[in-house]
Formats: C-alpha cells, sequence, structure tokens
C-alpha cells in the first residue's frame, strides 16, 4: 500500500529532496534518484492500462482543463477528463474541500484526471477552432459533463507536477473532443464571457463578487474566456492561478487603505498537509509580508517578500505563487471585519510530509485559519510569542528575515526612548 507521508528516501545512497520536484516534474531526475518515486506511486494509485484499454476516452471532466507553458505562445492545451462518469468527479477539482483528505486520497483525484493535449497558438482563443471551442465550452461549466475523446496514443505518465497548479495525470495527445450534453453555466458566468468589451481585470471581479469559484475563474482565463474579444488568448494555467488572486488582491487592497486601522495584535493559525500558515495581523496602515522556511537541517533559512501600504508593482519573485495566494484570504478577511491593517504570514512546510500540490494549500489554510476567532494581544512581543508557539523554526530566525518586524522594532523603540 502507498504511504499516507512521503518520507525521505535514500537510494544508492543518495537522498531525494522533494524540494526539487515542482522543477523536476517526475522526469528529468533533478533529486538524482532514479526511478523517481513520486512518478511510481503515481501509477500505483491508479491503474491506467485497466482504465483505459484503448484510445477511446469517455468520462465526465469535473470540469477541468489545463493549458501548459513551455513553447509559448504556442502551448499544449486540452480537457482533463477521468475514466468515470458521474458527479463524484466534481470533487476531482475542488481543492478548498480537500483540507481534512490524506495526501493520498489527494494524489489519486489528480492523477484519475488524464490530461488530453493539443498544440494550439495562444491567439486561437479569438477565433477558436472546432477543438479549442469545445474546450471553452466546458470550461463554462460549474459542474461535471460527460464527454468523450478520441486520443493519438494511450496516456502514459511523464510529468505530474508543475510549480503552482494542482498535481497532474497521465497525459495523451487529443485528435477530437465532444461534449456530450450541455453544460450547467451559471448566468453570471455566461454573461460575463459573452461580453466582449470587457476587459479580464474587471471581468475577474465581477465573478468574484457573484460567488463563482476561484477555480472557476481561473478555468475562464485560462482558456481565453475573459477580456476583450480581439484581445483574448489562452493563458499557462500557472500564470493564471496567479493572476486571479493578484488580480482579486489589488482590488480588496484598494477598498482596505479607506478602512480605519484595527486596534489589537492578532494571531490566526492553522495547519493542513505538512504546512502550517500562521497569519500576525498589525495595528498598522497596510502591509503584507510572506515569510517561507522549508525545514531540514540545523538552521533551515527563511525567504521574504513584502509590500508597504502602496503595494508592489513587481513579481514577489522569491516567496512567488504563495505570495499572492496568502495574501488574497487576509485582505478578504480585513474587507469582512471593515478594519486596516499590517499583515506578516509565516509558512512553514515540513519536506517529510509533502508533495508538490500547488500554492491552493497555503490559500486555503490561510481561508480555514482566518474562518476561526484569532487570539487577540495587545504588545507585539506577546503576539509574536504566541505564533512561535505553533512554529518549529525558532521564532526569532523568522524575525531575523522580517523587514516589517524590522522596521516596527525600530519604530518602537524610537517611540519608548521619545
Amino acid at each position: 500500500m502507498p504511504q499516507t507521508h512521503l518520507e525521505p528516501t535514500k537510494r544508492g545512497g543518495q537522498s531525494f529532496d522533494e524540494r526539487v520536484c515542482s522543477r523536476c516534474m517526475g522526469h528529468r531526475a533533478l533529486c538524482g534518484v532514479t526511478p523517481c518515486p513520486l512518478l511510481m506511486r503515481a501509477k500505483t494509485l491508479v491503474n491506467i492500462d485497466k482504465a483505459v484499454p484503448d484510445l477511446n476516452l469517455e468520462g465526465s471532466s469535473p470540469p477541468a482543463v489545463f493549458v501548459g507553458a513551455y513553447g509559448y505562445p504556442k502551448v499544449l492545451a486540452g480537457p482533463l477528463v477521468p475514466p468515470l462518469r458521474g458527479d463524484e468527479t466534481a470533487l476531482m477539482e475542488r481543492p478548498d474541500l480537500w483540507l481534512d483528505k490524506t495526501l493520498d486520497q489527494i494524489l489519486a483525484y489528480r492523477f484519475s484526471l488524464i490530461r488530453t493535449k493539443k498544440s494550439i497558438p495562444v491567439d486561437a482563443a479569438v477565433d477558436p477552432p472546432k477543438l479549442l471551442a469545445e474546450t471553452q465550452t466546458l470550461a463554462l461549466s460549474d459542474s461535471p459533463t460527460p464527454s468523450e475523446a478520441l486520443l493519438i496514443k494511450r496516456p502514459s505518465f511523464t510529468s505530474v507536477f508543475t510549480g503552482r497548479t494542482l498535481p497532474v495525470g497521465p497525459s495523451a495527445p487529443l485528435k477530437s473532443f465532444r461534449l456530450e450534453d450541455n453544460p450547467d453555466v451559471p448566468k453570471s458566468v455566461d454573461r460575463v464571457t459573452s461580453d466582449t468589451d470587457l476587459k479580464a481585470g474587471p471581468a475577474v471581479l465581477d465573478l468574484f463578487n457573484e460567488g463563482i469559484r476561484q477555480e472557476h475563474v481561473t478555468r475562464l482565463l485560462s482558456v481565453g474566456l475573459l477580456g476583450l474579444r480581439k484581445s483574448r488568448k489562452l493563458v499557462p494555467t500557472q500564470w493564471s492561478i496567479t493572476a486571479v488572486d493578484d488580480i482579486a488582491g489589488k482590488s480588496l487592497h484598494r477598498q482596505v487603505l479607506r478602512l480605519p486601522l484595527l486596534n489589537d495584535y492578532l494571531v490566526y493559525t492553522g495547519y493542513a498537509l505538512g504546512n502550517t500558515v500562521a497569519l500576525l495581523f498589525l495595528p498598522t496602515a497596510w502591509q503584507f509580508e510572506a515569510l517561507e522556511c522549508w525545514l531540514g537541517g540545523p538552521n533551515p533559512p527563511v525567504m521574504s517578500d513584502h509590500e508597504w501600504f502602496k503595494g508592489r508593482k513587481d513579481y514577489a519573485s522569491v516567496i512567488v505563487g504563495a505570495y499572492y495566494a496568502t495574501r488574497l484570504p487576509a485582505l478578504e478577511r480585513l474587507r469582512d471585519t471593515g478594519r486596516q491593517a499590517g499583515v506578516v504570514v509565516f509558512m512553514e512546510v515540513d519536506p517529510t510530509k509533502w508533495v508538490p500540490l500547488g500554492v491552493w494549500r497555503f490559500r486555503e489554510i490561510a481561508r480555514r485559519a482566518l474562518s476561526e476567532r484569532p487570539k487577540k494581544f495587545s504588545t507585539l512581543d506577546e503576539a509574536v510569542t504566541e505564533v512561535g508557539l505553533h512554529l518549529r523554526n525558532p521564532v526569532q530566525r523568522w524575525l531575523a528575515a522580517s523587514r516589517i518586524y524590522s522596521e516596527l522594532s525600530s519604530q518602537t523603540h524610537l517611540t519608548e526612548f521619545l
């Protein structure tokens, strides 16, 4: 039976470091271990030979699509289709429901999705050929849609992980694809995607405000269904995830800047899937910092990206997608409580209980933590002490890497001196 948690592995005297998995994607042997332990695990969780005995693939897509980045501006894109029928396949594309699942359950969901792919120019979204048009129609749906795909080759596991996206199952080149039923399209989705005079940014915000789930909005942007008609393009899935987080976050940021300041220090904490997320809310004007630490070794380093009151104009190149994935729920919480605050997020990863699942895990852990009652403190030192109780790496090592804590400490000392 597969293990529930991957343990550090040594084969042939070489250690297997899962932190390179999202760059290796299961086939580059960057850790020096062959065959890839995670790729072999994928094959044990899903028996594709029995599930797809020939080139005809019939199943209910969750719905889900994947647009690759390699080869841009001509990319591999297509629907994700499991060899299963029924509404239960919806769970395969609902990361907001996975925090209490085991790693093997989540991987089994994702590895059951066969990634069909065809090379398509990104600007084909303006006037989509039949295959892309069917894929776009699938992306509109809010529920599993029966479909049929004709493959050129049998599905095979070549790569399973990417940097920011959910894991993907075996892939196969796609010859044709058709939906067997009309998709279930929410009215707001139909309205926004039909408006070819609405820019992509406002379209994303409209969908958020209408309560459309985040993975649905990301899917629509990725297959080129949002924006001005002549500007619509396919957007690689990993780019669209961060783009949606950032677009929604920037809108909330503008709202939060007009709110009164928080009165106390607040601490929210959450844990799931080998990841600890602690959020420290500060009674200051808006500022945000994401700190990330991979446990391992006697003194694991802490990485950092931050922004001040006006936000940032460049990309958070150190923390990358997790920065935007945790900033968004922090801003959502401030909007909902009608307060402005500074926020420092601590993300601690235990590599012995981790596989690359995508940045959604940080977003959803943060959202769940923020839905609980926070612990309230009157001083920064008390709040920091509470944060430290939930982290394995000593909190002083985190603070030494924090720009915001450095600024706050200097201001506090100056005030006390005066």
